[in-house]
């Protein structure tokens, strides 16, 4: 007999963002029997409230200053694409967006977190140095003043090394994540291991990953 998991959901109109995270990650999927299995629905597209439950759940996990201001620019890539680019026409190019249809929400996201110093990109071919290096520059690091000489000494490389990183940020209850953005390159940012997995939940919900880089 085959099984095949069935999700449902449900709108409710006053529902806080945490209440939905709730939702997403205790919810028991059904099954059924039968002699074939069916295909799963499509999951329905993401909202413009999805995508701002993801952006409030950042910015509270990277404790950001002005988390409107990230909301805004997110906001005006998902909806207003040509504008975005126009205001980000000097940067968008080291990005590869030569259009306003090329921008996307979620990169306007990881660059509105890279501006504001909470995310920082790598090369995959890295060292533990690159890694040390990245990891100095993010201000959830500078905050928590964690010590990262106890890495220095690691010949570990590329994706190697930062998953011994992030196995060190662990003992401090912090960990290491790359916002996939589906390029050799690594976005990384550092959060209260408590938040990996609700922000895990919301970037699912938009068609995204955020990977937590630990063993």
């Amino acid at each position: 007999m085959v099984h095949t998991d069935r999700y449902q959901s449900k709108k409710e109109a006053a529902m806080g963002w945490f209440d939905w995270i709730g939702r997403l990650m205790g919810g028991k999927a059904a099954t059924g029997g039968g002699h074939a299995a069916s295909a799963a629905p499509a999951p329905p597209a993401a909202t413009s409230e999805d995508w701002q439950a993801l952006c409030t759940a950042v910015g509270e996990a990277l404790a950001l200053d002005d988390v409107d201001g990230l909301w805004d620019e997110v906001h005006q890539a998902l909806t207003q694409p040509q504008q975005y680019y126009n205001r980000f026409a000097d940067d968008l190019p080291n990005r590869g967006i030569d259009a306003p249809e090329h921008v996307t929400p979620w990169l306007a996201l990881v660059d509105g977190l890279q501006r504001r110093d909470q995310n920082f990109e790598l090369d995959w071919k890295l060292d533990m140095g690159d890694a040390i290096w990245a990891l100095r520059a993010l201000k959830t690091v500078q905050q928590h003043a964690v010590p990262l000489e106890p890495l220095a000494g690691s010949k570990a490389l590329s994706h190697d090394a930062l998953l011994e990183a992030g196995d060190y940020l662990r003992t401090r209850g912090l960990s290491l994540v790359s916002f996939d953005i589906e390029s050799d390159s690594y976005p990384l940012s550092v959060l209260e291991t408590s938040a990996v997995a609700p922000l895990q939940a919301l970037a699912k919900r938009v068609g995204s990953k955020v990977v937590d880089l630990a063993n």
